[in-house]
């Protein structure tokens, strides 16, 4: 009969650590949610808000590595100067991978799509993800 209740507790056990996995997930989920809004409604700042504020966080892009949240933030300002520019944002999430037991560390795959008058980018990103102050924040960002 221990042997069903040790049994019982490890099911249970497997069952809570996917549920937090979820939730962790889910968490991840909303802040690309919050950052597609933002864009969309022609806020950067609040898009921003999204990633690390820190001089070590990375932007990957085509043209090479950029160190630093206001690097970051001033460069896009400068790429997308206005709303017209911006167009609309739209993420599709490939995958959601915790990197530890913590759920300290996400790592993030998906596509993105800009639609604008002129015309329609798309790429990839893969996106790590670090739990601060209790919230997931973007800290390495690689789209092309």
């Amino acid at each position: 009969m221990n042997k069903w209740v040790a049994l019982f507790l490890v099911a249970c056990f497997w069952a809570c650590s996917g549920n937090e996995s979820k939730q962790t997930a889910n968490v991840i989920r909303e802040l690309l949610a919050t950052q597609q809004k933002a864009w969309n409604d022609g806020n950067i700042e609040k898009f921003m808000e999204g990633y690390h504020q820190d001089s070590c966080m990375q932007f990957i892009g085509a043209k090479g590595v950029r160190y630093g949240w206001l690097a970051t933030l001033n460069a896009y300002k400068n790429h997308y100067p206005d709303k017209a520019a911006m167009g609309q944002l739209y993420f599709d999430i490939d995958t959601i991978e915790l990197l530890d037991k913590a759920e300290e560390i996400g790592h993030v795959n998906g596509r993105w799509k800009l639609i604008r008058a002129k015309d329609t980018p798309a790429g990839h990103f893969s996106l790590i993800t670090r739990r601060i102050s209790g919230k997931h924040k973007i800290i390495i960002d690689h789209t092309w």
